[in-house]
């Protein structure tokens, strides 16, 4: 693996957690058995015979992502990980990781500026919640403003791989926040599955969108959008949506609230 640079971001401390972005191969590999805990070992994933030998769950695109980690500090543990991967990153001639579910040449060529895709989003289960994430998105939101991105996008993940299991929530999710047609992402002709697979009356909006995975939850409340069709996962385990989220939609006081908590820290 690569020497990794520094990547302009400072740390963020909240009590025993600090995030900031891995420097070693050390820290990307503890990021890597993490996430085969959690994916693999606790979700379900199919692992090679050589990450299940390692317990790591990594791929050809570690090498080149940024990867932001939230560490318990009195246990020394990474506890979740986020992986970030720019436009401006991106070596010639490679693609991003969710070109392989969705078609993204048009939401690519849409936005002029830097845009950044939001990968294998990981959080231990004891670490599971608001404030973790809440750190997570504080050193996000950082990140993309130090680097001007101007766009997110990635996976998210409901669990399990058959689609018609979430009819509900698939339906909402496209009734209620399905990206403008002119940026829309659209899964690959052979891996499509709808997602309008109920009437939107048949469902309760309210508590359809309780029942979700927080990190769903998550971008939606930020704004984002959905991308048109999902994608079942066999490896993973998943039924896959694509996010779309515009940064001008984290507003500058949400932006500026993270940073004078930062200050005061």
């Amino acid at each position: 693996m690569k020497k990794i640079e520094s990547r302009e971001l400072e740390s963020i401390n909240v009590g025993s957690l600090q995030a900031y972005i891995a420097t070693t191969e050390e820290e990307i590999i503890a990021s890597q058995k993490l996430r085969y805990k959690v994916f693999c070992e606790e979700m379900g994933a199919k692992a090679s015979p050589e990450a299940q030998a390692q317990k790591r769950d990594f791929d050809e695109f570690d090498e080149i992502c940024d990867h932001l980690l939230v560490v318990d500090k009195d246990k020394g543990q990474v506890v979740g990980s986020y992986r970030l991967l720019r436009r401006s990153q991106l070596p010639e001639g490679r693609k991003f990781y969710s070109a392989g579910e969705y078609e993204i040449d048009k939401m690519l060529n849409y936005f002029s500026g830097d845009v950044m895709e939001l990968g294998r989003s990981c959080v231990d289960k004891d670490y599971r919640d608001r404030s973790t994430m809440q750190l997570l998105w504080r050193s996000i939101a950082g990140y993309s403003e130090t680097h001007g991105i101007e766009l997110m996008f990635g996976c998210a993940s409901f669990p399990g791989s058959n689609h018609k299991e979430h009819a509900a929530a698939l339906s909402y999710l496209y009734y209620n926040h399905l990206a403008p047609e002119e940026f829309c992402p659209r899964a690959l002709d052979e891996l499509y599955c709808p997602m309008n697979l109920v009437p939107a009356d048949s469902y309760d909006d309210k508590r359809t969108f309780a029942s979700m995975p927080p990190l769903i939850k998550g971008y939606l409340r930020l704004g984002g959008y959905i991308g048109d069709g999902t994608f079942e996962d066999k490896e993973y385990n998943t039924t896959d949506v694509c996010i779309v989220l515009k940064t001008a939609k984290i507003t500058k006081k949400y932006l500026e609230r993270y940073k004078t908590q930062n200050e005061a820290e």
